[in-house]
């Protein structure tokens, strides 16, 4: 017998259970579960609702959709893919976008790819930084933390960098949010030349030791100059400073950047699915 439920607060440690017995494909869904849990939150864009599949009485699977509008999944029954509910959910969400192991994902979305107007499907590499000497990189250009003031005197900086990585457009409030939760520390850092910004890199997430590194853009004409190498190697030193593991995730088809994050010793250890939708 098999079932599709909403989960609520009694479930929390069922489905803390599930998602560490395996850490890398439930990697996605850790990082919400661990900032709100099951918790029912209409104001955090994390926060969203848990649906579990369950197959003869045991949790095989979960559905999770998110208030920004983005749904995970992940199973270890492969039967959850007859069950007409997750299609419902699905339905009734509406997500402007999905991930999951490459594999699922994809079998997930078949069951409602027809329902869609439009879709962009991409894959991703999750990386894990393997301890080793780093070489020390030097440049000519300032290299400092972040500080709130940038978000208004940058602004165009900014903005470049969320055209670069084809997101909706951040406000000033929410750049200096971000920036905000990383003061006093080098877990936000940006390079400047004279009056100008010309790269940044900061701490995306913590995953309990493991400390996600993202963000990492340099302007195009200072490209080839080793900038990005400098800031990923400077946030490792913050991540490994606090005694964590860094980890990154990179699209497939940007070679340049994954062979920079090989040849800095990162290796693939998962991949990810990553599907933008419009119902």
């Amino acid at each position: 017998m098999s079932e599709i439920k909403q989960l609520g607060q009694a479930d929390h440690q069922e489905v803390k259970t599930y998602l560490y017995q395996q850490f890398w494909p439930c990697i996605d869904i850790i990082k919400v579960f661990e900032k709100t849990g099951l918790r029912q939150d209409f104001i955090n864009k994390d926060a969203g609702v848990y649906y579990g599949y369950y197959y003869e009485g045991n949790l095989e699977g979960l559905v999770v959709f998110t208030n920004n509008k983005k749904m995970m999944v992940h199973y270890r029954h492969p039967s959850i893919l007859k069950k007409v509910d997750v299609l419902k959910a699905i339905k009734k969400h509406k997500p402007e976008y999905a991930t999951g192991p490459v594999d699922q994902l994809k079998s997930i979305w078949k069951m409602f790819e027809r329902t869609l107007k439009r879709y962009n499907y991409k894959e991703t590499y999750y990386m894990l930084y393997e301890d080793q000497d780093l070489k020390t990189i030097t440049s000519d250009l300032c290299i400092r933390p972040a500080i709130l003031e940038d978000a208004k005197y940058h602004m165009n900086f900014f903005l470049n960098v969320e055209r670069q990585f084809d997101r909706k457009h951040m406000t000033i409030n929410q750049i200096k949010d971000r920036i905000n939760d990383r003061l006093g520390s080098r877990e936000y850092l940006l390079i400047q030349d004279g009056d100008y910004l010309v790269g940044q890199g900061f701490v995306e997430e913590k995953i309990h030791a493991f400390w996600q590194i993202g963000g990492v853009y340099t302007s195009p004409k200072y490209r080839g100059q080793g900038l990005g190498r400098l800031l990923v190697s400077e946030l490792i030193q913050t991540i490994q400073n606090q005694g964590c593991v860094p980890v990154l995730a990179v699209l497939k088809d940007n070679l340049p950047a994954y062979n920079l994050y090989k040849s800095m010793g990162f290796v693939a250890v998962m991949d990810f699915g990553i599907l933008e939708l419009e119902f």
